[in-house]
């Protein structure tokens, strides 16, 4: 009964982040899925939004033989195929057995999109193609198994020349709230080739709840953990007090706000990934606050 509430929680995170992603119009497959299809085939499917800045070119598809959760983990692989922006799906030929994963990103007018999110634009589960045993146990695919984790396919292979190199990768840096003249300005220069300017890095927020020591109670342990940890800005150390502060069932209100204050250690731990999934869970609760720091740790994430 656990598990299943735990999965439903997972799965509500990740529709909430798919949407969020295509609402912002950022250059992000979304609802990516894969299955196994007809012998030796995995069909790949996938949304992109229909309108973003900036424009998205072409799609890349890249093959794993485990899940990719940052684009560090799939930098050594070569995209198995190269498909038109306006195209959702693609047909994956294999003849090596096993179980593959995928990732699929937009390449924009200023480079390749490098942002991975699990259960948005790559798959979590592995799938399987319907390949004959007998062929899997010839000889050459038992070498190939061997020498290569991932064969890329035979057909819409694509040159092993390196991808462009787009210097400073934009997109979600350029589509940051609109709070003030700085980001209107930012908002205009979408799809200019110019090299942007460094991004503003956030100063830590503190609720006015949290500024005096209260009497006792999950507001009192809260405001220690922010003394011990993000007022003095020991931010590895407020990410395992939060952490821990967060383990224990406490208030509705102290845990949104932990939660936030979560966000923000992760954020100047420069871990902007863990940042963004702690930001989304709040965004409920402050939704003005919530989409300032997501524009931001996405800005940081593109260019770092």
């Amino acid at each position: 009964m656990k598990a299943n509430k735990y999965s439903l929680i997972f799965v509500t995170f990740l529709t909430l982040l798919s949407t969020n992603l295509l609402a912002q119009g950022k250059p992000v497959a979304s609802f990516v899925k894969a299955t196994s299809g007809e012998e030796k085939k995995i069909i790949v499917e996938w949304e992109m939004p229909a309108k973003c800045e900036p424009k998205i070119e072409s799609v890349q598809i890249f093959r794993a033989k485990k899940p990719c959760s940052t684009f560090q983990e799939i930098q050594g692989l070569n995209p198995i195929a190269k498909v038109d922006a306006s195209q959702n799906s693609y047909t994956d030929i294999l003849s090596v057995p096993g179980d593959y994963f995928y990732v699929v990103l937009a390449e924009t007018q200023k480079g390749l999109y490098k942002i991975v999110i699990p259960g948005v634009n790559a798959t979590t589960k592995g799938v399987r193609p319907k390949i004959p045993a007998k062929a899997a146990e010839s000889a050459k695919e038992k070498e190939e198994i061997a020498k290569s984790p991932v064969e890329p396919a035979a057909e819409n292979r694509i040159r092993n020349a390196p991808l462009p190199n787009p210097g400073t990768l934009l997109g979600f840096n350029q589509g940051r709230a609109k709070m003030s003249e700085k980001s209107k300005k930012a908002a205009k220069e979408l799809g200019s080739q110019k090299r942007p300017k460094a991004v503003e890095f956030k100063s830590p927020y503190f609720f006015e709840e949290d500024m005096f020591s209260p009497d006792g109670g999950d507001e009192y342990t809260l405001f220690e953990c922010l003394r011990g940890g993000l007022a003095p800005k020991k931010y590895a150390e407020s990410v395992q007090l939060l952490q821990d502060f967060l383990s224990v069932h406490r208030s509705k209100a102290s845990t949104e706000r932990a939660q936030f204050y979560l966000g923000q250690s992760h954020y100047f731990c420069q871990d902007y990934e863990k940042a963004i999934r702690c930001f989304l869970t709040v965004q409920d609760a402050f939704p003005e606050l919530s989409k300032q720091w997501i524009d931001s740790s996405l800005d940081l994430l593109t260019i770092n």
